[in-house]
C-alpha cells in the first residue's frame, strides 16, 4: 500500500539521511523525525511510520540478519514481519518501509522508482456471503458493560428476539463488514474512510461510529439500514473512538495531532480539541461519563480528562499524565469505575490504576505486544489480547484493600489467530468473539465450556470490532 504520491519522495529523503548522516540515523527516532519533518513536509502520516521504523530498530534487524550470513531477500521478509508485529501498521505497509530501509542502507536493490522494494504478505480473501461450519476448540472470555463504546472494542447489551451482528473494521478493505453470528453469515460490506482503526456504538444501538486513520474522519453507520452517512471531519490520524454513556458525544483519538476532538453527535459538529500526550492511542470514557482516559503511547503514560457538556460543546481539563508502562496502546475501565487497566505494547505487561487516587500496581507480564482487553461484568477477570503470539490471556483482579488497584494474577494464555487484534462479547455474556487480523477471521469463543468454533472469514486485515444485539 505504497502511497503512490510519496513514494520517490521518500526513497529521496532516506537517501539523503543516510549520504549526509550515514546510516546510524535510521535507528534514531528523535533525528529521524526532525530530518524527515523538513524533507517530507507534506506527508506527516508517512514521517510517523518510518519513526516507527527506526524506534523499532528496522535498520539494525537488517543489519543483524545480513551479518549472519542471511540473503538480502530473506532478511527484508524477516524484518517487515517482526515489525508488522510490533507497530500494529498494515502488513503491506511494513513490508514497504522496510525494503525502503534496506534500499536506504544499500543491502537491497530497488525494482522501480518509488515501487514497493518487497512482496507484502499475504491476506486473507475479502469474504463473500457464506455460512460457515462449526469446529475447533480453545477458550477465552469477557463481558461489556452497558453505556459503554469505545477503541477497537464495543459491547452493547442483547434485545431478545434481534438478530446479533458484529461489524467488523476491516483496514485493508476500508470498510466495515456485517456479520450475523447467529447464522454465521458475512453480509455486504460499508465502504468508510481508509484504514479503518476503531468503531464504537451508541447506547441506543442506533449507530456505529468508525473512525478512519488516513481519511482523518469519523463516519457513522445506520444500523437498520447499514448506511453510512457523510464523514465528520475529525483531527490527523484517528485511531480511537469512544462514546459518553449518554450517547451525546463521540472522543476520537488523533494520533498524528497528539489531540482528542470531542463530537457533538446531534448535530456532527466537532469541538475545540484537547491536548493529550505524545502518540495517544486508545480512549475510555469512565461510567459516571465524568472522565474520559487515554493512553499515551509515546510517553508510556495515560491522561485524564475531566468533561463536561457545556452547550453543545464539551469543556475540558486534562490532569497530569500517570505513568503506565512501555507503549500503551489499550485502556480498559471495570464496570464500578473504579480500576483502570493498560495494555502496554511495548512492555508486554498490563498495569492496573486506581482510578480515583490515581495510584498504579506493578506492571505484569502477560503477552507479547498486547493491543487490546476487557473486564467481565463481575470486574473478576481481565482478558487481554497478545498480538505478537496469538494468544488470549484470562488475568484475574484479586482486591489490594482500599483506594488500591487489585493485584492481577495472569493464567494460561491461549492461542486463538495469527495476530489477533480486538475482542468483544456478545450481549448475552455467553460468547466472546476475537479478530484475527492476520487470517482474515473472526473466532468464536464459548465461555462456559471454553471452546473455540472455527473462526468466521470475514475480509482482509480485520482490526475492530463491535457487535448489537
Amino acid at each position: 500500500m505504497t502511497p503512490p504520491e510519496q513514494g520517490s519522495q521518500v526513497r529521496a529523503a532516506l537517501g539523503t539521511i543516510v549520504a549526509e548522516r550515514g546510516t546510524e540515523v535510521l535507528s534514531a527516532p528523535a533525528a529521524m523525525a526532525n530530518l524527515l519533518k523538513d524533507l517530507l513536509p507534506d506527508g506527516p502520516k508517512v514521517v510517523r511510520m518510518l519513526v516507527a521504523a527506526a524506534e523499532d530498530r528496522v535498520a539494525d534487524v537488517l543489519g543483524e540478519h545480513m551479518s549472519h550470513g542471511m540473503d538480502a531477500a530473506t532478511a527484508v521478509s524477516l524484518a517487515a514481519s517482526r515489525f508488522t508485529d510490533a507497530s500494529m501498521f498494515p502488513g503491506e505497509v511494513c513490508a514497504w518501509i522496510v525494503g525502503e530501509f534496506a534500499i536506504a542502507l544499500g543491502v537491497l536493490l530497488p525494482a522501480a522508482e518509488g515501487s514497493p522494494a518487497v512482496l507484502p504478505p499475504l491476506a486473507a480473501k475479502p469474504a463473500a456471503e457464506r455460512t460457515v461450519s462449526a469446529g475447533l476448540s480453545g477458550r477465552a472470555g469477557l463481558s461489556g458493560r452497558a453505556g459503554f463504546a469505545g477503541d477497537r472494542t464495543s459491547v452493547r447489551p442483547g434485545v431478545a428476539g434481534r438478530a446479533v451482528v458484529a461489524y467488523i473494521a476491516c483496514e485493508s478493505m476500508e470498510a466495515v463488514i456485517p456479520v450475523d453470528l447467529s447464522a454465521r453469515t458475512v453480509r455486504a460490506s460499508i465502504g468508510v474512510g481508509g484504514w479503518p482503526k476503531a468503531i464504537a456504538v451508541t447506547p441506543d444501538r442506533a449507530r456505529a461510529y468508525v473512525a478512519s486513520y488516513t481519511g482523518d474522519s469519523l463516519t457513522a453507520i445506520e444500523i437498520g439500514t447499514g448506511r453510512a452517512e457523510p464523514a465528520i471531519r475529525t483531527g490527523r490520524g484517528p485511531v480511537a473512538v469512544a462514546i459518553a454513556p449518554d450517547g451525546a458525544v463521540a472522543y476520537v483519538v488523533n494520533q498524528e495531532d497528539d489531540t482528542v476532538t470531542p463530537i457533538d453527535l446531534a448535530t456532527g459538529r466537532p469541538g475545540a480539541p484537547i491536548a493529550t500526550g505524545s502518540r495517544p492511542s486508545a480512549i475510555a470514557v469512565a461510567p459516571d461519563g465524568a472522565t474520559a482516559y487515554v493512553t499515551n503511547h509515546g510517553a508510556g503514560t495515560i491522561t485524564p480528562i475531566k468533561v463536561k457538556p457545556a452547550g453543545s460543546a464539551v469543556a475540558a481539563e486534562p490532569g497530569e499524565p500517570v505513568p503506565v508502562g512501555s507503549g500503551p496502546v489499550a485502556i480498559a475501565i471495570a464496570p464500578d469505575g473504579e480500576t483502570g487497566y493498560v495494555a502496554n505494547h511495548g512492555g508486554g505487561t498490563i498495569t492496573p490504576i486506581h482510578l480515583r487516587t490515581g495510584v498504579t500496581g506493578p506492571a505484569v507480564r502477560v503477552a507479547k505486544h498486547p493491543v487490546a482487553l476487557a473486564v467481565t461484568a463481575d470486574g473478576a477477570t481481565v482478558y487481554v489480547i497478545g498480538h505478537g503470539d496469538g494468544t488470549v490471556t484470562p488475568v484475574l483482579a484479586v482486591a489490594a484493600g482500599p483506594d488500591l488497584p487489585p493485584q492481577l494474577l495472569p493464567g494460561s494464555p491461549i492461542a486463538v489467530g495469527r495476530l489477533p487484534s480486538a475482542i468483544a462479547l456478545a450481549g448475552d455474556g455467553r460468547t466472546a468473539y476475537v479478530t484475527n487480523y492476520g487470517d482474515g477471521t473472526i473466532t468464536p469463543l464459548t465461555l462456559a465450556s471454553g471452546a473455540a468454533e472455527q473462526p468466521i472469514a470475514v475480509g482482509k486485515r480485520p482490526w475492530a470490532i463491535a457487535i448489537v444485539s
